[in-house]
This record gives C-alpha cells, sequence and structure tokens, in this order.
C-alpha cells in the first residue's frame, strides 16, 4: 500500500495550482479529485521541480501520467532519489532541501 502524501496546495499567479511537499512542488493547471485522487486535467502540461545545492531540477509529465499520486509514487520520488545519491557522492558534506 502506498503511503499517504501530504501536500499542502497554493494557487500561482497564473492560475495554476501547485502541490507543495517536503521535497518535491508539482505544478499542474487543473485537477478533479477522483476516487481519492487527485486526477491532473491536462497531465502533459504538468511540472514537479526540486532544489538541491542551489540549483532547480524540473520534471515534466512526458508519459502522461493521469494522477497526483501516481506521478509521484511512479516517477518523481524515485528521479529525485537518484538525484540526491548522485549528488551527494559528488558534494558529500550537506544535502539537498
Amino acid at each position: 500500500m502506498e503511503e499517504q502524501i501530504k501536500f499542502r496546495t497554493e494557487k500561482t499567479q497564473d492560475n495554476k495550482i501547485q502541490f507543495i511537499g517536503e521535497e518535491i512542488t508539482i505544478t499542474i493547471e487543473q485537477f478533479a479529485y477522483n476516487n481519492g485522487k487527485h486526477e491532473i486535467i491536462n497531465p502533459r502540461a504538468a511540472s514537479a521541480y526540486f532544489i538541491c545545492f542551489g540549483k532547480k531540477y524540473v520534471v515534466t509529465n512526458m508519459e502522461g501520467i493521469t494522477t497526483i499520486e501516481d506521478w509521484y509514487h511512479e516517477e518523481l520520488v524515485p528521479k529525485f532519489q537518484m538525484l540526491k545519491l548522485l549528488i551527494a557522492d559528488i558534494q558529500p558534506r550537506k544535502m539537498c532541501e
């Protein structure tokens, strides 16, 4: 069973919605709440970012994963965990934000 994700949501100045987690921020245009998940209305327009050592790393939803929860678990967490591991090998004195 997947762990429950705790996001806070904010509206951006250009009327998009951000789902802000501890390390990953996801930005989408619109969503619908369906079967306990946040369904992304236009999945390929969604983006996410992660900041590590002052650099912003951006991922777009090229696969068109349709819910915030599935995209987070299937693609974003693995990518950002790998990034953290790679960067930690290069700059071990400080972890990512």
